[in-house]
């Protein structure tokens, strides 16, 4: 019979800190800056929380970093240890008048140009009315959002609408319009695009999101997708390849067709919008501080619309 873990002691507390910190960065080495230590340290501090713990956490060496089996379900619970600490700080300091602790926030790629988008008004107003919380800020993959809402790796999202968990809970901020756009080396470049026919552009290979998305031109093509991208860079890229089509959010795209290097195919035909909503688990089980930092959002994008 395997004896139990000790209490944790403050010296264990920083190696979980640590074992986080490299896994979001990927590696030791990336980890240095942000920990201030050297990669020397680092390695004796996973060293020793792999000896505290009983188990191999992680495999470095040429081939790279990667976490076992165990270390996975150690970084999930590390997540949710953290978390709930944080909870725990954030309710006492509510107690006292004063809000504290850390809020993880995710957010999808290609939202900043939106003029829509109001987040930086609601970073700055959350800052305000709580300036003692530290906030961590995620680009991540639509795809990714619903599992680390679940897992608590995060509080708050801003997501586009898409199917999700039932447990998690999304309310509209703003729209983003989305166009099917080739690339300056594409073939359909040079046509007349606001006449090109559909049957025309249901020929060529188009690059799909690696993501659901609600749109009813998911039919349009004759044939299945050429390529797949998780994200607005990854499908910019491959539009800008000239060998693909795929749809873009107009305002993302802005920038290579004020440049030459694309255009929006029949406008007045493929074009839809898209809601971007704020997704959270049920307010009876989101902290004070994602509750504070959900209300600015909710309230700056509604003044925005009036």
């Amino acid at each position: 019979m395997q004896p139990s873990l000790p209490p944790l002691s403050d010296v264990d507390l920083r190696q979980l800190r640590i074992f986080r910190t490299v896994v979001e960065n990927n590696g030791f080495t990336q980890a240095q800056g942000e920990l201030g230590i050297s990669r020397s340290t680092i390695s004796a501090q996973m060293a020793a929380l792999e000896t505290r713990l009983g188990l191999t956490l992680c495999r470095r060496g040429r081939s790279g970093f990667s976490l076992t089996e165990h270390g996975q379900k150690i970084y999930a619970e590390t997540i949710k240890f953290f978390a709930a600490m944080d909870n725990f700080r954030t309710e006492v300091g509510a107690m006292r008048g004063r809000l504290v602790g850390e809020l993880r926030i995710g957010v999808v790629d290609a939202v900043v140009e939106n003029p829509a988008c109001a987040l930086d008004r609601a970073i700055a107003a959350f800052n305000e009315r709580v300036p003692d919380v530290h906030l961590t800020l995620m680009i991540v993959s639509p795809n990714q959002i619903e599992t680390e809402l679940l897992s608590r790796q995060m509080e708050i999202a801003i997501v586009p609408n898409q199917p999700m968990n039932g447990a998690v809970q999304l309310q509209q901020l703003f729209h983003e319009e989305q166009n099917l756009f080739c690339g300056a080396r594409h073939p359909l470049y040079a046509a007349d695009a606001a006449r090109v026919s559909l049957e025309r552009i249901a020929e060529q290979a188009y690059a799909r999101r690696g993501y659901a998305v609600a749109t009813g031109f998911n039919t349009l093509f004759k044939h299945a997708p050429s390529a797949t991208a998780y994200n607005m860079e990854g499908q910019a890229h491959l539009v800008l390849s000239g060998r693909f089509v795929s749809f873009l959010p107009r305002h993302y795209a802005q920038r290579w067709v004020d440049g030459g290097e694309m255009r929006a195919l029949r406008p007045d035909l493929l074009s839809f919008k898209i809601a971007l909503c704020v997704a959270h688990l049920p307010q009876s089980v989101l902290s004070r501080v994602a509750k504070a930092f959900r209300d600015c959002l909710i309230e700056v994008h509604t003044r925005k619309l009036r």
